[in-house]
């Protein structure tokens, strides 16, 4: 990692941005900021922001008493609460530097309500520049609540009220009489929620580009690829725990399989459950219909391989950059060509499962699991949701050309070996910090008090790949893993079999003339993150920093976007399951994209999260190549390719 000793300010930075978060349903504990947040006043500092708008709003909205109030549950899917958080954000985003904007933000710690705060300075810690390489908290010590269910808290508010530390089992929720309840260690890990919603804190759908002034490079195709990896590992699970793939859900047919998702709001009540066999109903503002109106509409585009724009020009979608496009409309984000036209087909979606149960408001039930991005991954309708999604965009990229021998070749360059060390996952136990879970007091003392829930992980492995080249050469290594078989043992063709493939890495190495042996390890995954430092250790780690005890390294493009580590691989079986690993070496000199050196790793986690920053996605292959595009399997293997079976062992202990 490109990772620097930081000065004493940016410490500072780190340590108050820290205590802006801790415990934010309560009223601030640090005196300091408390203080500056009742003596702050916004309206006498106009000037210290680029756009003095959206604070004057926010000051006006707050006193006038019309902004969410503290204690109410958020969800960024409300038309309301969405826009009372973007101008929060935007008074955060626009203050002209550091002290303004940390002002302005103690200000708004003890006045905004604490979602639309968590979110809004999240979001503007990410994207400022002067808080570059900040390191927020992990979202499951944030709000746990988002995260482990109902009995824990209430263990937990069992051992604080003793005073005594605890450590809490968590369990899956259903029973072994579910089917779903096989997968539900992927959809209800933590880490995996935990990816989801940060990649929708560096990808808002809200994000106004050319106000913010903070282009977001493939934005779009971002959006279709990271989630079609999510249904793709999904079902590498599903085939893991004998499951047939995720199939589509559909507007106007029952949602066969249930979810009671066992988790309460501090506020609020719990989530609402939805029993199996459940139909879709109008809502007060999106009707059944328009839901499939959208759908057609979106189809039709595809079809004539075009979209209408709300001036009425046609733009092309025949191009490498037409998934961009696409994933802006299906989204749709700010960048949609026309939201009037398209609708908001994934946005809806959500919104429509959320409030299945509750579609009229009779009984004014809080929103479900699907509202939440750090929730919406527990659902298995979500995977159903994404499925229906990722057909359209198979649709469009069916209509695409096959690659040809050209574009797939790498003239002078053979890939002739791969080997791989032994694939093996295990189930682990990780503790949860549930210190911001509980309500207290100054008076009563913090306890140690943990939830510990079981989670997949894999024994680190190396993949090596032997390249014979003619000439020096810079190249691109992409690795792929997909199931050799599908749930009838049958073996899965390489054009069906290309929709199940999961990007395991992909980086740039150099090659040398003759034979060159590419080693990489699991842990240099360009898809993945490690496990997220407690808020304990960082805030100790900064504290000692700032005592001149320790040394503290920063990486100013640090990721909390990445799927976790310990997932990298599919559960695989006991006796063993095969898949087959896919590398493909391509000219980076053809794809290179930004003016940087060759092995700079945009803060990791590209592959699913792209770039923050203002970089550009460093490759301009298309993402997933060269499984995104319907395969001839007579014209596809080019010697640059290699493929090689695998298996994936299970363990119960290791």
């Amino acid at each position: 990692m490109d990772s620097s000793i930081p000065d004493k300010e940016f410490l500072v930075r780190q340590r108050e941005v820290l205590r802006l978060l801790n415990k934010v349903h309560e009223p601030n504990r640090f005196k300091e900021q408390a203080e500056l947040g009742r003596s702050y006043d916004p309206t006498a500092h106009f000037s210290k922001y680029k756009n003095a708008v959206p604070v004057k709003r926010m000051v006006k909205e707050y006193m006038a008493g019309h902004m969410l109030p503290r204690g109410a549950i958020f969800t960024l899917f409300n038309n309301k609460h969405r826009e009372e958080m973007i101008t929060v954000f935007e008074s955060f985003f626009f203050a002209e530097d550091w002290d303004t904007f940390y002002r302005t933000a103690c200000w708004a710690r003890d006045r905004v309500n604490e979602g639309q705060f968590i979110y809004a300075l999240s979001v503007a810690v990410l994207h400022r520049e002067d808080t570059r390489g900040i390191v927020l908290p992990p979202a499951y010590e944030i709000y746990p609540h988002l995260f482990v269910n109902s009995e824990v808290i209430h263990a937990a508010y069992k051992a604080k009220m003793r005073q005594e530390p605890a450590v809490v089992r968590m369990n899956f929720t259903g029973t072994i009489r579910n089917p779903e309840q096989r997968v539900a260690y992927l959809g209800e890990d933590v880490g995996m929620n935990s990816h989801h919603s940060h990649w929708h804190m560096d990808f808002p759908f809200w994000w106004k580009q050319e106000e913010y002034g903070v282009h977001k490079d493939r934005k779009g195709e971002l959006f279709y690829y990271m989630h079609h990896q999510l249904i793709a590992r999904f079902d590498a699970e599903r085939l893991s725990n004998d499951l047939p793939i995720v199939e589509p859900l559909y507007w106007d047919e029952k949602i066969v399989d249930g979810f009671y998702p066992q988790t309460t709001y501090r506020v609020g009540g719990e989530f609402p459950a939805r029993p199996d066999n459940f139909e879709f109903h109008d809502l007060e503002h999106i009707k059944v219909k328009d839901m499939m109106d959208y759908t057609r509409r979106i189809r039709e585009a595809i079809s004539q391989q075009a979209v209408v724009t709300r001036t009425g020009e046609m733009v092309s979608l025949n191009n490498t950059q037409g998934i961009d496009i696409l994933g802006c409309m299906v989204e749709p984000s700010h960048d949609s060509k026309h939201p009037e036209y398209y609708g908001a087909l994934h946005n809806y979606g959500h919104i429509m499962l959320g409030q299945i149960t509750d579609p009229k408001g009779k009984f004014n039930m809080p929103p479900g699991v699907m509202e939440h991005f750090e929730t919406a991954t527990r659902d298995p309708a979500f995977f159903r949701l994404h499925k229906y999604i990722d057909n359209l965009f198979k649709l469009h990229k069916d209509l695409l050309p096959h690659y040809t021998m050209e574009e797939l070749g790498f003239n002078g360059v053979t890939i002739q070996d791969l080997t791989v060390d032994d694939l093996v996952t295990y189930f682990e136990d990780f503790d949860i910090d549930m210190l911001n879970a509980l309500d207290d007091t100054a008076e009563l003392q913090d306890v140690d008090i943990k939830a510990r829930v079981r989670r997949l992980n894999h024994k680190p492995f190396s993949v090596q790949v032997t390249v014979n080249s003619e000439r020096d050469a810079m190249a691109v290594v992409r690795i792929f893993l997909a199931p050799k078989y599908d749930w009838f043992g049958q073996e899965i063709p390489i054009n069906e079999k290309r929709l199940y493939m999961i990007e395991i890495d992909k980086f740039v190495t150099k090659v040398n003339k003759g034979t060159t042996v590419v080693q990489r390890k699991s842990s240099e995954s360009s898809v993945t993150i490690p496990d997220r430092e407690t808020t304990k250790v960082l805030t100790k780690r900064v504290e000692e920093a700032l005592q001149g005890k320790t040394t503290y390294m920063v990486n100013k493009d640090v990721r909390h976007c990445g799927y976790p580590d310990r997932l990298l691989l599919p559960k695989g079986k006991k006796d063993g399951m095969i898949f087959t690993m896919y590398v493909i070496v391509t000219d980076y000199e053809t794809e290179k994209v930004n003016d940087l050196p060759y092995d700079y790793e945009y803060g990791g986690a590209i592959s699913y999260c792209g770039t923050l920053a203002g970089h550009k996605y460093p490759v301009n292959k298309p993402m997933g190549f060269p499984f995104d595009r319907q395969i001839d399997g007579d014209n596809f293997c080019t010697p640059n390719m290699f493929q090689k079976d695998v298996i994936i062992t299970f363990k119960d202990t290791i």
